[in-house]
């Protein structure tokens, strides 16, 4: 019985000392952060965890979160307020973190040295590299590792800082490049991304290949091209949106630096032209042959589907609705227009409508007058039998029958001179 009491007596004792020791105490101290070399760790977050010794309120008390300086350091300076009301706690606890790990240490009020030292036995500096095709460092390039979270490379194009083991995603950007993946760290790591560039050169013209002094928006950029020319000496980025303006037409793309560094933009300016109508009105059905065409360097191309020929038959006033002729392609750039039969003799003005592909229109109206009617001939025949010229039905022509009269005189007329000579000589 009498070891009950003396062993209970000797647990107030202990419990009495401890009691003592923790009513009230000042701790100063410095905590060092080290990696897994053991070389000392700056931008470390420390906190530190401790019994306030207060009679009400919270208990424990944590500290604003702090980072270590370029040796590795945070300095403390805890007071303990002490109270005689409940025993207090004499443990500080220690949290540190960075680059996705954390290390926790404890120690015992007045039973550590001035410097505490916590060891992060997983952690390794990593640099991390944004350069362009000839190791050049992209500064202000934006590099995202997980656990880092965004960062902006320096002059060098370098973002550096501490990474525990294992794989690590990233996304890294500079202008309109990117790159996304997974890198690993087992060791001290250095880390590269290259963004080649490549020189661009934009051309823009109208459909002849004139210059064009067109709006173009490139790279946050907005600029007005003088002769239609624009050349980018260093365009990153597998692909580039871009949008030119002119007059009001937009035209948007993208260019890829790597695979077509030369863009040529053409702005279809000039109307097609219909180069000849020619009327076909000798059928009951009048017609109407076509030319269009669509001319220039860089012409969009006639519209074939818009080609539209519309007519009214004259005398028509002013307000008279037109009507659409059926109309057809009959080769290439040539079209045919049919309209309903018509009386002959009949005036019709038409109007023929025609567009590119860029929505250029043209227009021509006209007239023509359908199959004119003349006196038929009289193609009737008599049955009967007709009375006929004794001469035609000789079948001799007449300057014949002439001819041999005038032969047989003339002989008539020898023959009496001879005959006249004849008798003469015989007297």
């Amino acid at each position: 019985m009498n070891y009950r009491y003396i062993f209970l007596i000797l647990i107030l004792l202990q419990m009495s000392a401890v009691y003592a020791d923790c009513i009230g105490y000042h701790e100063v101290f410095d905590v060092r952060v080290l990696d897994a070399k053991n070389r000392t760790v700056e931008g470390v977050v420390v906190q530190v965890k401790f019994d306030r010794g207060a009679s009400f309120g919270d208990k424990y008390f944590t500290t604003q979160p702090l980072k270590t300086n370029s040796q590795g350091i945070v300095h403390y300076d805890i007071l303990n307020q002490g109270t005689n009301t409940r025993v207090i706690d004499c443990n500080i606890v220690i949290n540190v973190s960075i680059g996705g790990t954390s290390e926790t240490k404890t120690i015992v009020v007045s039973e550590h040295g001035s410097t505490v030292n916590i060891w992060m036995s997983q952690l390794y500096p990593a640099r991390f590299y944004v350069r362009d095709q000839y190791k050049s460092g992209l500064e202000n390039s934006t590099v995202n590792v997980d656990v880092w979270g965004p960062g902006v490379t320096d002059s060098k194009g370098m973002v550096k800082g501490y990474l525990e083991t294992g794989n690590h995603e990233y996304f890294a950007s500079y202008l309109d490049a990117s790159s996304s993946g997974t890198f690993e760290v087992k060791d001290d790591t250095d880390f590269e991304v290259i963004f080649p560039y490549y020189p661009v050169d934009i051309e823009i013209t109208d459909d002849t290949g004139a210059p064009l002094n067109a709006t173009l928006k490139l790279l946050d950029q907005t600029l007005v091209l003088p002769n239609g020319h624009f050349q980018y000496p260093k365009m990153f980025g597998q692909q580039v949106p871009f949008e030119t303006e002119y007059l009001g037409v937009i035209v948007s793309g993208v260019i890829q630096p790597a695979i077509e560094p030369e863009i040529k933009i053409r702005y279809d300016t000039h109307a097609p032209t219909i180069s000849e109508v020619k009327s076909l009105s000798e059928e009951s059905r009048p017609r109407l042959s076509i030319t269009a065409t669509d001319t220039g360097i860089y012409a969009s191309g006639l519209d074939v589907s818009s080609m539209k020929v519309t007519y009214k038959t004259e005398p028509s006033t002013e307000n008279e609705a037109w009507h659409p002729a059926v109309v057809f392609t009959t080769a290439k750039n040539t079209f045919t227009a049919e309209f309903p039969e018509m009386a002959p003799n009949t005036i019709v003005k038409f109007r023929v409508e025609v567009k590119d592909k860029a929505s250029n229109r043209a227009e021509i109206d006209g007239k023509f007058t359908t199959m004119v009617v003349q006196n038929p001939q009289n193609t009737t025949q008599n049955d009967s039998n007709p009375h006929t010229d004794p001469q035609q039905d000789q079948g001799i022509p007449l300057i014949y029958i002439i001819g041999g009269v005038f032969l047989l005189v003339l002989a008539v007329i020898l023959v009496i001179k001879l005959k006249s000579k004849g008798t003469g000589g015989s007297s």
